[in-house]
Protein backbone atom coordinates (compact mmCIF):
# COMPACT_ATOMS: atom_id res chain seq x y z
CA UNK A 1 0.00 0.00 0.00
CA UNK A 2 1.77 3.45 -1.07
CA UNK A 3 1.26 6.12 1.50
CA UNK A 4 1.56 9.70 -0.33
CA UNK A 5 2.67 11.95 2.77
CA UNK A 6 2.36 15.83 2.77
CA UNK A 7 6.30 17.08 2.61
CA UNK A 8 5.85 19.78 5.48
CA UNK A 9 8.66 23.01 4.79
CA UNK A 10 9.30 22.85 7.85
CA UNK A 11 10.29 19.82 9.95
CA UNK A 12 9.36 19.93 13.44
CA UNK A 13 9.14 17.98 16.74
CA UNK A 14 5.71 16.82 16.02
CA UNK A 15 6.71 15.18 13.03
CA UNK A 16 9.11 13.01 14.70
CA UNK A 17 6.72 9.83 15.09
CA UNK A 18 6.63 9.91 11.39
CA UNK A 19 9.87 9.80 10.57
CA UNK A 20 10.61 6.96 13.03
CA UNK A 21 7.84 5.14 11.37
CA UNK A 22 9.55 5.27 8.32
CA UNK A 23 13.60 4.48 9.75
CA UNK A 24 12.21 2.05 12.13
CA UNK A 25 10.71 -0.02 8.98
CA UNK A 26 7.14 0.58 11.13
CA UNK A 27 5.56 1.11 7.88
CA UNK A 28 7.59 -1.77 5.85
CA UNK A 29 6.65 -4.22 8.24
CA UNK A 30 3.00 -3.13 7.84
CA UNK A 31 3.15 -3.34 4.07
CA UNK A 32 2.44 0.97 3.68
CA UNK A 33 5.67 2.20 1.46
CA UNK A 34 5.77 6.14 2.17
CA UNK A 35 6.36 8.21 -0.86
CA UNK A 36 6.26 12.38 0.15
CA UNK A 37 5.07 14.43 -2.46
CA UNK A 38 5.65 18.37 -2.37
CA UNK A 39 2.86 20.90 -1.61
CA UNK A 40 1.47 23.30 -4.52
CA UNK A 41 0.58 26.25 -2.02
CA UNK A 42 1.13 26.73 1.73
CA UNK A 43 -1.34 24.60 3.16
CA UNK A 44 -2.23 21.32 1.51
CA UNK A 45 -5.85 21.07 1.35
CA UNK A 46 -6.16 21.76 -2.41
CA UNK A 47 -3.52 18.65 -2.98
CA UNK A 48 -5.85 16.89 -0.34
CA UNK A 49 -8.57 17.66 -2.12
CA UNK A 50 -7.56 16.73 -5.59
CA UNK A 51 -6.14 13.23 -4.21
CA UNK A 52 -2.60 14.11 -4.65
CA UNK A 53 -1.79 13.14 -0.82
CA UNK A 54 -3.10 10.87 1.57
CA UNK A 55 -1.57 12.53 4.58
CA UNK A 56 -1.59 15.91 5.48
CA UNK A 57 0.19 17.08 8.47
CA UNK A 58 -1.45 20.71 10.21
CA UNK A 59 -2.75 21.90 13.43
CA UNK A 60 -6.41 21.10 14.29
CA UNK A 61 -7.61 24.54 13.55
CA UNK A 62 -6.46 23.71 10.03
CA UNK A 63 -8.22 20.09 9.92
CA UNK A 64 -11.36 21.75 11.08
CA UNK A 65 -11.32 24.74 8.65
CA UNK A 66 -10.64 22.76 5.82
CA UNK A 67 -14.00 21.06 6.39
CA UNK A 68 -15.93 24.08 7.90
CA UNK A 69 -14.89 26.96 6.02
CA UNK A 70 -13.06 25.04 2.25
CA UNK A 71 -15.45 22.44 1.79
CA UNK A 72 -13.44 19.33 2.17
CA UNK A 73 -14.73 16.75 4.57
CA UNK A 74 -11.39 15.55 6.79
CA UNK A 75 -10.83 12.82 9.55
CA UNK A 76 -8.21 13.03 12.25
CA UNK A 77 -5.77 10.06 12.08
CA UNK A 78 -3.34 10.70 14.43
CA UNK A 79 -1.68 13.09 17.05
CA UNK A 80 1.47 14.41 16.43
CA UNK A 81 2.33 17.47 19.21
CA UNK A 82 0.98 18.24 21.99
CA UNK A 83 1.62 21.01 24.54
CA UNK A 84 1.03 21.41 28.52
CA UNK A 85 0.55 18.27 30.73
CA UNK A 86 -1.01 15.03 30.11
CA UNK A 87 -0.58 11.38 30.91
CA UNK A 88 2.64 11.54 32.57
CA UNK A 89 4.07 14.03 30.43
CA UNK A 90 4.85 17.56 30.53
CA UNK A 91 6.15 20.53 27.66
CA UNK A 92 5.55 23.66 26.68
CA UNK A 93 6.99 26.67 24.94
CA UNK A 94 6.60 30.52 24.13
CA UNK A 95 5.52 30.98 20.74
CA UNK A 96 5.48 35.07 20.06
CA UNK A 97 9.05 36.85 19.52
CA UNK A 98 8.74 40.52 19.72
CA UNK A 99 11.93 42.45 18.02
CA UNK A 100 13.99 44.26 20.05
CA UNK A 101 12.88 47.79 20.78
CA UNK A 102 9.29 46.81 20.35
CA UNK A 103 7.86 47.00 23.86
CA UNK A 104 5.00 44.63 24.84
CA UNK A 105 3.97 44.91 28.04
CA UNK A 106 0.06 44.82 27.41
CA UNK A 107 -1.68 43.09 25.32
CA UNK A 108 -3.36 46.41 23.70
CA UNK A 109 0.84 46.82 22.90
CA UNK A 110 0.33 44.83 19.98
CA UNK A 111 -2.14 47.31 17.99
CA UNK A 112 -0.49 48.61 14.72
CA UNK A 113 2.67 45.89 14.94
CA UNK A 114 3.33 44.10 11.58
CA UNK A 115 3.21 40.46 12.93
CA UNK A 116 4.61 37.34 11.01
CA UNK A 117 2.43 34.57 10.98
CA UNK A 118 2.76 30.76 8.86
CA UNK A 119 -0.64 31.78 7.11
CA UNK A 120 -4.12 33.52 7.15
CA UNK A 121 -6.37 30.80 7.14
CA UNK A 122 -7.22 29.54 10.87
CA UNK A 123 -4.06 27.59 11.46
CA UNK A 124 -2.75 27.87 15.01
CA UNK A 125 -0.18 31.12 14.79
CA UNK A 126 -3.44 33.00 13.34
CA UNK A 127 -6.11 31.62 14.91
CA UNK A 128 -4.92 31.81 18.74
CA UNK A 129 -3.73 35.54 18.64
CA UNK A 130 -6.52 36.50 17.00
CA UNK A 131 -8.80 34.88 19.68
CA UNK A 132 -6.84 36.45 22.31
CA UNK A 133 -6.54 39.62 21.30
CA UNK A 134 -10.32 39.92 20.44
CA UNK A 135 -10.24 38.38 24.31
CA UNK A 136 -8.48 41.08 25.43
CA UNK A 137 -9.77 43.93 23.26
CA UNK A 138 -7.28 44.82 21.01
CA UNK A 139 -8.21 46.25 17.88
CA UNK A 140 -7.52 43.46 15.43
CA UNK A 141 -8.24 45.92 12.63
CA UNK A 142 -5.12 47.68 13.73
CA UNK A 143 -2.83 44.60 13.24
CA UNK A 144 -0.47 44.17 9.78
CA UNK A 145 -0.26 40.64 9.44
CA UNK A 146 2.40 38.97 7.23
CA UNK A 147 2.57 35.11 5.88
CA UNK A 148 6.16 33.60 5.40
CA UNK A 149 7.38 29.67 6.85
CA UNK A 150 8.65 29.16 10.36
CA UNK A 151 12.24 29.19 9.16
CA UNK A 152 12.12 32.87 7.18
CA UNK A 153 10.77 34.64 10.72
CA UNK A 154 14.22 35.45 11.31
CA UNK A 155 15.75 36.61 8.86
CA UNK A 156 12.68 38.67 8.15
CA UNK A 157 12.98 40.27 11.96
CA UNK A 158 16.77 40.72 11.73
CA UNK A 159 15.95 43.01 8.19
CA UNK A 160 13.21 44.83 10.01
CA UNK A 161 10.19 43.67 8.11
CA UNK A 162 8.15 42.53 10.90
CA UNK A 163 7.68 43.68 14.97
CA UNK A 164 6.33 40.45 15.82
CA UNK A 165 6.92 36.86 14.66
CA UNK A 166 4.39 34.18 15.87
CA UNK A 167 6.85 31.18 15.58
CA UNK A 168 7.37 27.41 16.64
CA UNK A 169 10.96 25.47 18.05
CA UNK A 170 13.47 25.24 16.98
CA UNK A 171 13.02 28.50 15.44
CA UNK A 172 11.74 30.74 18.75
CA UNK A 173 14.96 29.32 20.25
CA UNK A 174 17.03 30.69 17.49
CA UNK A 175 15.77 34.00 17.41
CA UNK A 176 16.39 34.24 21.27
CA UNK A 177 19.98 33.50 20.27
CA UNK A 178 20.53 35.53 17.65
CA UNK A 179 19.61 38.23 20.04
CA UNK A 180 16.02 39.28 17.72
CA UNK A 181 13.85 39.81 20.34
CA UNK A 182 11.77 38.53 23.46
CA UNK A 183 9.49 36.11 24.15
CA UNK A 184 6.26 38.02 25.31
CA UNK A 185 3.35 35.14 25.57
CA UNK A 186 2.73 36.17 29.21
CA UNK A 187 0.95 39.19 28.60
CA UNK A 188 -2.17 36.83 28.23
CA UNK A 189 -1.66 35.70 32.08
CA UNK A 190 -1.17 31.85 30.84
CA UNK A 191 2.74 31.26 30.08
CA UNK A 192 2.20 30.28 26.77
CA UNK A 193 0.01 30.83 23.55
CA UNK A 194 -1.20 27.24 23.85
CA UNK A 195 -2.30 27.36 27.62
CA UNK A 196 -3.72 30.99 27.24
CA UNK A 197 -5.82 30.05 24.18
CA UNK A 198 -7.11 26.32 24.95
CA UNK A 199 -5.88 25.85 28.16
CA UNK A 200 -4.39 22.38 29.26
CA UNK A 201 -3.28 20.41 27.63
CA UNK A 202 -3.53 21.52 24.20
CA UNK A 203 -2.87 19.39 21.01
CA UNK A 204 -0.91 21.80 18.31
CA UNK A 205 -0.30 19.42 15.13
CA UNK A 206 -1.99 16.37 14.17
CA UNK A 207 -1.95 14.35 11.22
CA UNK A 208 -5.50 13.92 9.04
CA UNK A 209 -6.53 12.83 5.71
CA UNK A 210 -10.27 12.73 4.04
CA UNK A 211 -13.34 11.31 4.81
CA UNK A 212 -13.59 9.87 1.46
CA UNK A 213 -10.02 8.18 1.06
CA UNK A 214 -10.50 6.92 4.38
CA UNK A 215 -13.25 4.85 2.87
CA UNK A 216 -11.38 3.98 0.34
CA UNK A 217 -8.73 2.40 2.08
CA UNK A 218 -9.61 1.94 5.77
CA UNK A 219 -7.25 -0.67 6.56
CA UNK A 220 -4.28 1.72 4.86
CA UNK A 221 -5.33 4.29 7.71
CA UNK A 222 -5.57 1.93 10.35
CA UNK A 223 -1.81 1.03 9.91
CA UNK A 224 -0.86 4.25 9.76
CA UNK A 225 -2.25 4.86 13.42
CA UNK A 226 -0.70 2.01 14.43
CA UNK A 227 2.51 2.50 13.00
CA UNK A 228 2.59 6.15 14.41
CA UNK A 229 1.23 4.95 17.98
CA UNK A 230 4.32 2.31 18.41
CA UNK A 231 6.89 5.14 16.90
CA UNK A 232 5.84 7.15 19.96
CA UNK A 233 6.38 4.02 21.57
CA UNK A 234 10.17 3.24 20.88
CA UNK A 235 10.73 7.25 20.84
CA UNK A 236 9.90 7.13 24.83
CA UNK A 237 12.17 3.98 25.05
CA UNK A 238 15.21 5.68 23.64
CA UNK A 239 15.09 9.32 22.69
CA UNK A 240 18.35 9.47 21.20
CA UNK A 241 17.72 6.78 18.90
CA UNK A 242 14.32 8.42 17.85
CA UNK A 243 16.27 11.92 17.24
CA UNK A 244 18.91 10.07 15.05
CA UNK A 245 16.42 8.38 13.35
CA UNK A 246 14.43 11.78 12.68
CA UNK A 247 18.12 12.91 11.71
CA UNK A 248 18.53 10.61 9.02
CA UNK A 249 15.51 10.95 7.70
CA UNK A 250 15.65 14.79 7.23
CA UNK A 251 19.46 14.94 6.82
CA UNK A 252 19.67 17.72 9.35
CA UNK A 253 21.65 17.51 12.68
CA UNK A 254 19.36 18.39 14.75
CA UNK A 255 21.49 19.75 17.02
CA UNK A 256 18.57 22.38 18.59
CA UNK A 257 16.21 19.78 18.61
CA UNK A 258 18.67 17.16 20.76
CA UNK A 259 18.90 20.30 23.21
CA UNK A 260 15.30 21.53 23.66
CA UNK A 261 12.94 19.17 21.76
CA UNK A 262 11.14 17.30 24.80
CA UNK A 263 10.93 20.37 26.67
CA UNK A 264 8.85 22.19 24.03
CA UNK A 265 6.55 18.82 22.87
CA UNK A 266 5.42 15.60 23.95
CA UNK A 267 3.29 12.65 22.03
CA UNK A 268 0.31 10.65 22.38
CA UNK A 269 -0.33 7.24 21.63
CA UNK A 270 -4.08 7.11 20.89
CA UNK A 271 -6.76 5.33 18.38
CA UNK A 272 -8.25 7.36 15.51
CA UNK A 273 -11.59 7.75 17.76
CA UNK A 274 -9.60 9.09 21.09
CA UNK A 275 -12.16 11.20 22.82
CA UNK A 276 -9.90 12.67 24.49
CA UNK A 277 -8.54 14.41 21.08
CA UNK A 278 -12.54 15.04 20.39
CA UNK A 279 -11.99 17.23 23.82
CA UNK A 280 -8.80 19.10 22.39
CA UNK A 281 -10.97 19.88 18.91
CA UNK A 282 -13.33 21.33 20.70
CA UNK A 283 -11.06 23.18 22.44
CA UNK A 284 -9.67 24.70 18.95
CA UNK A 285 -13.44 25.14 18.02
CA UNK A 286 -13.87 27.74 20.63
CA UNK A 287 -10.70 29.26 20.09
CA UNK A 288 -11.81 29.80 15.64
CA UNK A 289 -15.40 30.67 17.27
CA UNK A 290 -13.35 33.30 19.65
CA UNK A 291 -11.28 34.62 16.93
CA UNK A 292 -14.31 35.56 14.56
CA UNK A 293 -13.42 32.55 12.12
CA UNK A 294 -16.07 30.03 12.70
CA UNK A 295 -19.72 31.07 13.28
CA UNK A 296 -22.16 28.35 14.63
CA UNK A 297 -21.53 25.04 16.26
CA UNK A 298 -19.37 22.28 14.91
CA UNK A 299 -19.88 18.78 15.26
CA UNK A 300 -16.40 17.45 16.35
CA UNK A 301 -17.70 14.43 16.07
CA UNK A 302 -17.38 14.13 12.75
CA UNK A 303 -13.21 14.39 12.41
CA UNK A 304 -13.41 10.94 14.24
Amino acid sequence: MQLRIDHHPDPMMGMMPLFCAIDFGLFQKRGIEPVFVERTNVQAIEDMRSGRMDLSFSGPTLTIMAHEKFGLDTKFVSAAALRGSYNGHSADFMNIVAAKGVDIRVPADFEGKTIAVFALDGGITHSAPLYLFNKHGVDAATIHWKTMPFHRMADAMAAGEVDVAVNVEPFVTLMRRRDLGTTVDEVFGAGSLAMAATGNPSLVSNWWTTRQAYEEKPELFEAVNAALNEAIERIYADQGAALDAMSRQTGQRLDLLREIGFQTSFFHACPMNAPEIRGMYEDWVRVLQGAGLLQGPVDCGRFF
